[in-house]
């Protein structure tokens, strides 16, 4: 009787179409079997047969068994009355009634009767779970895989709730004795039997006990078994009037999906010349030790490279994925990154890196803007990847819930942040995070509650044994140590009793390489010391920074690029304007963040072509910016004028100071020299203290020295600011001022902290019964970053509240863009996507006194009203826009008017006294 139940239905070009239940079930359990066999990396079926109880020898064939398992009986909550009744998604009244009729002709009775009487719903991944756990006696660990394969694994008394109060769903009857309960119950049977049979289970007990993270990953590939099954493209709906289908329509179906992929990946083993052969150059000492120290470990794990600016980590971190590929027989990388610009420019160099390696290979780019990137918009699609080209896109993968799927990915860290987010789905980012690599660039970078996410991220890929690497110019001890710890602990080590090299907790060299083989922790730090170059200090008390405009005359008699970096855009843009009037505006730039995307991404690449490496450098510039300068460009500066900030960030910028040995400089500043604004008698500037905390800045000043030898004093600065050690203060003022500054300082990041462990997964459940399942995975998960990638970043990152908006330009008869002028066709694709480009973060001024929310519902009714036609477009459907006027303006409420231009970015014109940029 099961042939005339349904799985889907639907019109197609207005024709009747379906996929009966049995078809789709056998579609599924093929796919998932074979997704097993031929696209999961051997080293996540080395990790899943560790987590499986089983007294069957071979393994991997009983967990191919299990998967084909799974899909086999993963749709059989759809053998109830309550889901073969239901209408269907199109509302398609006469296609509803042809399939009625079909099961009352094949004797299933009353069903008329009880379509009238709309019975309570229950999901057929819950009756699911409820036959097999309950009615099949099938161990939760795989019943909870059942129950979970629509994103949301759910506990038992949740099935057990639903499944006894509403026993008619099930069976088309309150008395489960009845002859119309006992029919159903026959064909519910009739389909485990079946899959337990074609699955090669002679018994219920031959299903194997499976670890929490070992469900994890089973649930991500029977879900995305289940998507490509249910994927028309792949594996279409057939004519209403019968029920069968090819008897090649699995193979059919599943290889053109699999064609739609690159060849799978065959890292090479390390070799003397991988450099040469990879990027085109001889490594540094550096870069080779390294290398040579990754390939002798027997069973990696997580390696964290400590290194300069400028050092290679990027070229050596690719290097050593290949070798940890190899050894733990994953086939892909996951390269991530701080902000999207980081993982733009990191992209172009990965996919340069692939070319160098054989064969066709699939990559993407994973942000909020990814689509945006031109390099990546313009690989080849997947139909076209297979030739000598080499390296493309494979369309299957480009769901925002299936991007990291893909083989090779490089994105925000956000990615793997999320990993640790309790957030539907979150199956199907393990499930991809377990098959790769993973690199994590800058890790110093994240704050105390982005990393709450990052250490429990951390734990789970420990978990799946993925390969980590973390990359870091300044780290503290105490976090290189949090960030082994928590791996190591998900790895199931007992993280105190590991043996560990002696200094571990107090080691300050540099470089420094820190890695586990298995059990046993190494630091390797025997690399040759450089002189280094040392850099004079100059430190400025508030009132000495009031005329930074003298001093740039007194040290550019001779010409110089000055560069001079600002806590706050606002206090940028006021210095801008003041250089320009007092040196011209050709001889001053300004880079910030509240600059239009565009605008941006043009100043950098300026930057990059005057006084970046063989730039075409003037002979005098003042260079000035924000935290953007500090981050990623390669741009060389003659002299450094900069506000106070933690040490590990002047360190940063500093990098910036001197990069490029063989540039030309003016004989009074060969040698480099940095003045800190802002810096004396522990009176810091206002605007700073909204940015970083009065904590880290007063023991910044306090350890600062007159002279720092870059490369070498970078780990004992740090190290120093970011260590718990007690200052010396003689002044009972300071004392008081200092202790002050401590206890907020912790208060925040226990605020902080605290916040991010609201929706942070917990720990993996390394202990394998019945008991340690997916019921709670996720419980009181945070449904609204399951809205959007927009969402879910914002719950990772303890960023201010922002808005995004694009920014364009009043013309005749519509809109231009501010840096081209022509009214726009928003119809048009190209133009809908040059349009998207045009975003711009509002300041926080912009909210001062209004609040977000308002600022909100003002910029939606304003989309309402002016960009109804985006509606139709998907590059600019709901985002939020505004138009300035022919005076680059635009009044907000009344109360605000925001000033643009390429000059100097976006201003907040009218500002209360204690607004702050």
């Amino acid at each position: 009787m099961e042939k005339y139940l349904w799985a889907k239905k639907n019109l197609v070009d207005g024709i009747p179409m379906w996929l009966p239940l049995t078809v789709h079930l056998n579609d599924t359990a093929e796919i998932c079997g074979l997704l097993y066999e031929h696209w999961l990396s051997d080293g996540v079926k080395d990790f899943l047969e560790k987590a499986i109880i089983s007294d069957v020898e071979n393994k991997e064939d009983l967990l191919k068994n299990l998967c084909k398992f799974l899909g086999a009986v993963h749709d059989i909550g759809k053998a109830t009355p309550i889901f073969q009744t239901k209408q269907s998604f199109c509302g398609d009244q006469e296609l509803d009634n042809l399939i009625n009729e079909k099961l009352k002709q094949a004797g299933f009775k009353k069903i008329d009767k009880y379509i009238s009487e709309r019975k309570n719903n229950v999901l057929h991944n819950i009756s699911g779970q409820y036959f097999l756990n309950k009615c099949f006696k099938v161990n939760l660990c795989v019943a909870n895989i059942i129950g979970a394969h629509h994103g949301r694994p759910v506990s038992q008394d949740q099935v057990m709730r639903e499944c006894k109060s509403y026993t008619s769903s099930l069976y088309q009857d309150d008395n489960e004795k009845s002859s119309l309960a006992m029919f159903w119950k026959e064909i519910q049977r009739g389909i485990f039997d079946r899959a337990m049979e074609a699955c090669n289970f002679s018994c219920v007990e031959d299903l194997p006990l499976i670890s929490q993270p070992g469900q994890v990953i089973l649930s991500g590939l029977l879900i995305m078994a289940d998507w490509i099954a249910s994927n028309e493209k792949y594996f279409p709906l057939i004519p209403i009037d019968t029920d069968k289908v090819e008897s090649d329509r699995v193979e059919t179906g599943f290889t053109k999906w699999y064609r739609d992929r690159a060849e799978t990946w065959e890292p090479e083993s390390y070799c003397n010349d991988i450099y040469q052969k990879r990027f085109g150059f001889e490594p540094r000492e550096v870069q080779k030790k390294v290398s040579d120290i990754i390939s002798k470990i027997d069973n990696p794990g997580i390696i964290i490279m400590e290194a300069p600016m400028g050092i290679g980590k990027t070229e050596t971190a690719l290097v050593a994925v290949e070798e940890l590929a190899k050894k733990t027989n994953r086939t892909g990388i996951f390269f991530g990154l701080p902000t999207q610009a980081t993982s733009n420019g990191i992209f172009s160099r990965v996919e340069d890196w692939l070319k160098h390696c054989e064969g066709e290979k699939s990559i993407r780019l994973i942000h909020g803007k990814a689509q945006l990137n031109d390099q990546f918009a313009n690989l080849p699609k997947s139909r076209n990847i297979h030739d000598e080209d080499s390296i493309g896109v494979n369309e299957w993968f480009a769901g925002r819930k299936v991007a990291i799927l893909d083989d090779f990915t490089v994105g925000t860290v956000d990615q793997v942040l999320l990993a640790a987010l309790k957030q539907k789905h979150l199956m199907l980012r393990h499930l991809g995070f377990a098959n790769k690599v993973v690199i994590i660039d800058e890790v110093h970078a994240y704050d105390a509650y982005m990393s709450v996410y990052l250490y429990q991220a951390l734990m789970w890929l420990g978990a799946y044994g993925v390969p980590v690497i973390l990359l870091s110019a300044t780290l503290p001890i105490s976090k290189r140590n949090e960030l082994l710890e928590q791996y190591m602990v998900g790895a199931g080590y007992k993280f105190k009793k590991l043996d560990k090299p002696q200094d571990f907790d107090n080691n300050e060299n540099y470089p420094l390489l820190t890695y586990n083989d298995g059990e046993k922790i190494n630091q390797f730090s025997d690399f040759s010391q450089e002189c280094g170059t040392d850099y004079k200090v100059i430190p400025k008390a508030k009132d000495e920074s009031e005329n930074i405009v003298n001093l740039i005359n007194e040290l550019t008699t001779n010409g110089g690029i000055v560069g001079v970096i600002l806590n706050t855009v606002k206090k940028s843009q006021k210095f801008a304007e003041q250089c320009v009037n007092a040196f011209g505006e050709k001889n001053v730039e300004l880079l910030h963040s509240s600059f239009i995307a565009t605008d941006r991404y043009k100043k950098e690449q300026e930057l990059i072509n005057t006084i970046g490496k063989n730039g075409k450098r003037p002979k005098f510039k003042i260079i000035i910016g924000t935290q953007v300068i500090e981050q990623s460009l390669d741009i060389d500066f003659d002299v450094l004028i900069t506000d106070l900030a933690p040490m590990d960030l002047l360190l940063q910028r500093m990098g910036r100071l001197h990069r490029h040995s063989d540039t030309k400089r003016p004989e009074n500043l060969k040698k480099p020299q940095v003045y800190i604004l802002n810096c004396g008698n522990y009176d810091f500037d206002e605007a700073s203290t909204y940015v970083y905390a009065k904590y880290l800045l007063f023991r910044t000043e306090y350890f600062l020295p007159n002279k720092v030898n870059l490369p070498n004093d970078i780990s004992h600065l740090v190290q120093l600011v970011y260590s718990d050690n007690a200052l010396n203060l003689s002044d009972d003022s300071l004392k008081k001022d200092y202790t002050t500054y401590q206890g907020k300082y912790n208060a925040d990041i226990d605020k902080k902290e605290q916040q991010a462990e609201v929706y942070r997964l917990v720990k993996p459940l390394k202990k394998i019964s019945q008991e340690k399942n997916l019921s709670d995975w996720i419980k009181n998960s945070n449904h609204s970053a399951e809205l959007s990638d927009v969402n879910a970043y914002a719950q990772v990152r303890d960023s201010a509240d922002s808005v995004e908006v694009i920014a364009l330009k009043k013309c005749e008869g519509g809109y231009e863009f501010f840096d081209k002028s022509g009214k726009l066709d928003p119809t048009d694709n190209k133009t809908a996507m040059e349009i998207a480009k045009r975003t711009i973060q509002l300041p926080s001024a912009t909210y001062y006194g209004i609040g977000i929310d308002e600022v909100i519902k003002e910029l939606e009714k304003y989309y309402l009203k002016h960009f109804q036609d985006w509606n139709q477009q998907s590059w600019l459907k709901g985002s939020l826009a505004i138009i300035f006027d022919q005076n680059d303006e635009f009044s907000l409420l009344n109360k605000k008017i925001l000033r643009y231009n390429n000059k100097y970015g976006l201003k907040v014109v009218t500002e209360d006294i204690n607004e702050r940029l």
